[in-house]
Protein backbone atom coordinates (compact mmCIF):
# COMPACT_ATOMS: atom_id res chain seq x y z
CA UNK A 1 0.00 0.00 0.00
CA UNK A 2 1.31 3.20 -1.07
CA UNK A 3 1.76 5.91 1.25
CA UNK A 4 -0.10 8.99 0.58
CA UNK A 5 0.57 12.74 1.76
CA UNK A 6 -2.26 15.30 0.14
CA UNK A 7 -2.29 19.27 0.01
CA UNK A 8 -5.72 20.69 -0.53
CA UNK A 9 -4.92 23.21 -3.64
CA UNK A 10 -8.73 24.03 -4.10
CA UNK A 11 -12.08 22.57 -3.50
CA UNK A 12 -12.00 20.21 -6.54
CA UNK A 13 -7.81 19.58 -6.91
CA UNK A 14 -5.56 18.69 -4.43
CA UNK A 15 -1.52 17.90 -4.99
CA UNK A 16 -0.45 14.32 -3.88
CA UNK A 17 2.52 12.56 -3.45
CA UNK A 18 2.67 8.89 -3.01
CA UNK A 19 5.41 6.95 -1.75
CA UNK A 20 5.49 3.65 -4.02
CA UNK A 21 7.21 0.44 -2.45
CA UNK A 22 10.05 2.77 -0.79
CA UNK A 23 11.77 3.22 -4.31
CA UNK A 24 9.50 5.94 -6.36
CA UNK A 25 7.06 8.63 -5.05
CA UNK A 26 5.32 9.90 -7.49
CA UNK A 27 3.71 13.54 -7.24
CA UNK A 28 0.42 14.34 -9.33
CA UNK A 29 -2.62 16.50 -9.79
CA UNK A 30 -5.66 14.53 -8.33
CA UNK A 31 -8.68 16.18 -9.38
CA UNK A 32 -13.15 15.46 -8.04
CA UNK A 33 -15.52 16.53 -11.01
CA UNK A 34 -19.35 14.98 -12.00
CA UNK A 35 -17.04 13.15 -14.99
CA UNK A 36 -13.80 12.55 -13.45
CA UNK A 37 -12.18 11.87 -10.01
CA UNK A 38 -8.58 10.57 -9.57
CA UNK A 39 -4.91 11.69 -10.38
CA UNK A 40 -4.28 13.36 -13.91
CA UNK A 41 -1.28 13.17 -15.64
CA UNK A 42 0.02 16.39 -15.29
CA UNK A 43 2.38 15.06 -12.38
CA UNK A 44 6.38 13.79 -12.36
CA UNK A 45 8.07 10.47 -10.55
CA UNK A 46 11.12 10.58 -8.70
CA UNK A 47 13.13 7.30 -8.71
CA UNK A 48 14.78 6.74 -4.97
CA UNK A 49 18.34 5.55 -6.30
CA UNK A 50 21.57 5.95 -6.39
CA UNK A 51 21.20 9.20 -4.75
CA UNK A 52 18.65 10.34 -7.14
CA UNK A 53 16.55 12.10 -4.62
CA UNK A 54 19.66 14.16 -3.27
CA UNK A 55 19.92 15.26 -7.07
CA UNK A 56 16.79 15.82 -7.62
CA UNK A 57 15.62 17.93 -4.62
CA UNK A 58 18.50 20.32 -4.98
CA UNK A 59 16.54 22.60 -7.66
CA UNK A 60 13.67 21.89 -5.35
CA UNK A 61 15.87 23.61 -2.38
CA UNK A 62 16.64 26.71 -4.58
CA UNK A 63 13.32 27.77 -5.21
CA UNK A 64 12.14 26.76 -1.20
CA UNK A 65 14.85 29.84 -0.15
CA UNK A 66 14.30 32.07 -3.04
CA UNK A 67 10.61 31.83 -2.01
CA UNK A 68 11.33 32.11 1.99
CA UNK A 69 13.07 35.66 1.06
CA UNK A 70 10.02 37.07 -0.65
CA UNK A 71 8.25 36.43 2.22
Amino acid sequence: MPKIEWIKLSDSQNFVAFLIDNEKIDVRIFVKTDSYTGATKKGFRFYLFDNNWTQSKKPIDKIDKAYRKML
